[in-house]
């Protein structure tokens, strides 16, 4: 066959969107057929879920070559594991062998992210937006940085003969209590912050402020209401409208600095001369945080090997195509082994 349909899937807390991709085994190139998004609890089982898709897609699970789902939370061999739960048994073992699915994997969401940096795609300007104009090292080290819902992170090498290691890692928890910086604006800041997250309750006695809790969808509106103590119970959705309609520049500010601290502080860890690539409904929501100068600002808070850590490229990934590549990919060469 000169063409392979692979089926991709993106599952999140919430959400869940689906791609059949195209695999021309002569260019080697991939293309995106056509594509569907859905809300999980919009189904009332994960087989409910997949008859919509395959009814959107127009191809039947067991009719693709490679099925390869990118997905929030830990797989078992059986079900996906998620700690703040799904709205329903997510048993993809049982309904892939009931319905003679194609061969097909689970992988950590954002495997396909740091597998979409080794395709083509990130080589279009109207795929990613370059925080700098570092070159990449392609065989070295590069870390795919999603914030969301949650924090995830995965990072990864690509072979020479196309082939590649992903490591297995979690970055969202590491706590920020006391981040190396030099300012003593963010410095007063920083106390202040962690001050009104103990009387506030998010942070229990002599709990450390992880970035999770500041960076997420709920991090932003921890933010928000620390800058603006008696504003109105707002939702996620609702303050960054605010902050894109240009109301809540210091909120945006604050965001953009521990955005920054969080991005040095996993440079530090990994020194990734391939990259960091960065995506997530909240960080594309509020992309206009990466173009100021406090994002910059928290990157340098932590001075270690900053000459070093500079030449290390960093780009946003904007285009909405880039885990449908990416778990194409995978299967590609982990499930099709081409």
């Amino acid at each position: 066959m000169s063409k392979q349909n692979i089926i991709v899937g993106d599952i999140g807390a919430t959400k869940c969107a689906a791609a059949i991709v195209e695999y021309d085994n002569e260019s080697k190139n991939l293309s995106c057929i056509k594509q569907f998004s859905t809300k999980l609890k919009d189904h009332q089982s994960l087989h409910e879920l997949f008859h919509k898709i395959e009814s959107q897609l127009e191809v039947k699970m067991s009719d693709a070559n490679a099925i390869c789902i990118g997905a929030a939370g830990m797989y078992n061999g059986e079900r996906l594991l998620l700690e703040s739960g799904y709205p329903y048994d997510m048993c993809f073992a049982e309904i892939a062998k009931n319905s003679k699915w194609a061969p097909f994997t689970v992988i950590h969401d954002y495997a396909p992210i740091i597998c979409s940096t080794f395709t083509s795609h990130v080589d279009s300007p109207n795929h990613i937006k370059q925080l700098n104009q570092c070159a990449i090292n392609p065989y070295g080290r590069r870390v795919a940085l999603g914030i969301g819902t949650g924090l995830g992170l995965k990072d990864g090498v690509l072979f020479s003969n196309g082939d590649f290691w992903l490591g297995t890692n979690e970055m969202g928890h590491i706590g920020t209590t006391h981040p190396p910086m030099t300012d003593h604006y963010y410095i007063n800041r920083h106390k202040e912050l962690i001050s009104y997250l103990h009387a506030a309750g998010v942070l229990k006695p002599h709990e450390p402020l992880s970035f999770e809790k500041i960076l997420s969808g709920r991090g932003v509106v921890r933010l928000h209401q620390f800058i603006h103590r008696n504003a109105e119970q707002l939702t996620p959705e609702e303050i960054g409208q605010i902050i894109r309609d240009g109301h809540a520049q210091e909120t945006l500010e604050i965001f953009a600095w521990y955005l920054g601290l969080f991005v040095g502080t996993v440079q530090l860890t990994f020194m990734p001369d391939g990259g960091i690539w960065i995506t997530g409904g909240v960080a594309l929501n509020h992309i206009d945080a990466f173009d100021t100068p406090e994002f910059f600002k928290g990157i340098e808070a932590s001075p270690a090997y900053l000459d070093q850590r500079k030449q290390f490229p960093l780009a946003v990934l904007r285009h909405t195509d880039h885990a449908f590549m990416g778990g194409a990919y995978y299967a590609v060469k982990r499930l099709l082994h081409l």
